[in-house]
């Protein structure tokens, strides 16, 4: 399985942002079937997700609605918000995922109509069919994993050790997951290459810069190391922290009380067959005002 986290980011210095980053490893039954496989999909405008699980539902209904919500922007005076979007695409994921036991986790990240990153978070199951919304304030960040659990733990872990060392988060997010790529063990469902999309408030689409780290270089998840070539974009440069991630690794692994509580992403959230609904998937809202106070929830 997957593991990709999405950033919503509102640094004073840099302005608000939001970025996807994922490994690239397809998997089936313990199997490894691909190490270059792509995990992150525009849905149109400045909005993008991460997908977990049974990719595939999620491609089917990136694929419907990005020519809707790109249409939607070309011939609008406003484009279609964050809430619109996240509605649309969790109505056609609902359907697509009919499997008898398809499940998916996604994240979608974009821009509130007030200028905030916020990310929804999307469960699909059997039994489970929920969107939940987070949005952050000046000087805060967010970060929603997904996919394997014990791996999206370790990252989480990692991150808030970070945070009390004030490192960088998404250098420090992207260093974590390179780390179990590179030394797969109990997370042999993590590996091959690295994606990185990034989206500023005053981007109209996102970006997916060639990514350096240790040595390799990604686009998409794809290693393009051995064929890059001085005309090619530029590589975002990533420093990886081996000593550190390693280090953070051990005292995990030996030390109970070093484990930060894991934050899960439970809860209250909006059932997606009352958010989405026949009736008024094509009519445009304004964003609830709860949005506003960081966590939206039905109840």
């Amino acid at each position: 399985m997957t593991l990709g986290f999405a950033i919503a980011s509102w640094e004073e210095s840099a302005g608000p942002a939001v970025i996807v980053v994922a490994d690239s490893r397809l998997t089936s039954e313990h199997a490894t079937l691909s190490d270059q496989y792509v995990k992150t999909y525009e849905i149109g405008g400045r909005s993008a997700i991460i997908a977990a699980g049974n990719a595939l539902p999620a491609i089917n209904a990136a694929d419907i609605v990005r020519p809707v919500i790109e249409n939607h922007n070309r011939h609008n005076t406003e484009p279609m918000g964050f809430y619109d979007s996240v509605r649309l695409f969790a109505f056609f994921l609902r359907r697509v995922s009919q499997g008898p036991r398809w499940s998916s986790q996604v994240a979608v990240v974009g821009f509130l109509q007030s200028g905030r990153p916020c990310i929804a978070y999307l469960v699909i199951s059997p039994n489970r069919n929920r969107v939940r919304f987070f949005s952050v304030n000046v000087g805060q960040n967010k970060v929603i994993p997904v996919g394997n659990r014990e791996a999206s733990q370790f990252l989480l872990q990692g991150l808030a050790t970070a945070h009390e060392e004030n490192k960088p988060i998404l250098q420090s997010g992207v260093s974590l997951l390179w780390y179990m790529s590179s030394h797969s063990g109990a997370f042999d469902s993590v590996g091959g290459g690295l994606t990185i999309g990034t989206c500023a408030i005053d981007n109209e689409h996102f970006s997916w810069p060639i990514i350096e780290i240790d040595g390799h270089n990604f686009l998409r998840g794809f290693d393009v190391t051995e064929y890059i070539r001085p005309s090619w974009p530029p590589a975002i440069q990533v420093h990886y922290d081996q000593d550190w991630c390693s280090t953070l690794d051990q005292q995990i692994n030996s030390n109970s009380e070093h484990i930060h509580e894991h934050v899960t992403i439970a809860g209250a959230g909006y059932e997606i067959d009352e958010l989405s609904t026949p009736e008024s998937l094509f009519q445009m809202h304004d964003d609830p005002e709860e949005f506003q106070n960081g966590i939206a929830l039905s109840d």
